[in-house]
């Protein structure tokens, strides 16, 4: 998958149920978002995000990597590998 011409890697993301979408790159970023947020398929995160309220971002647990900024558009597309 590819959001906004950069690849996705993950398998899942965190979300919180309103607008805070992060993408789950390693162990340790599950161990830490499993408390207090839902843990899903990154199949998901297309649905998700345009079901989530106008403040939803799209960022890597780390928060080193911004996907889409609040009120930034997204462009989801799905590669085959």
């Amino acid at each position: 998958m590819t959001l906004n011409d950069e690849t996705i890697t993950a398998k899942q993301f965190a979300y919180d149920g309103c607008h805070k979408i992060y993408l789950i790159e390693d162990n340790e970023d599950y161990e830490e978002a499993k408390h207090g947020y839902d843990i899903l398929p990154i199949i998901q995160l297309r649905n998700t995000f345009f079901d989530s309220c106008e403040l939803r971002f799209v960022s890597n647990w780390k928060l080193t990597k911004h996907y889409v900024e609040q009120f930034q558009e997204a462009n989801f597309e799905f590669v085959e590998i």
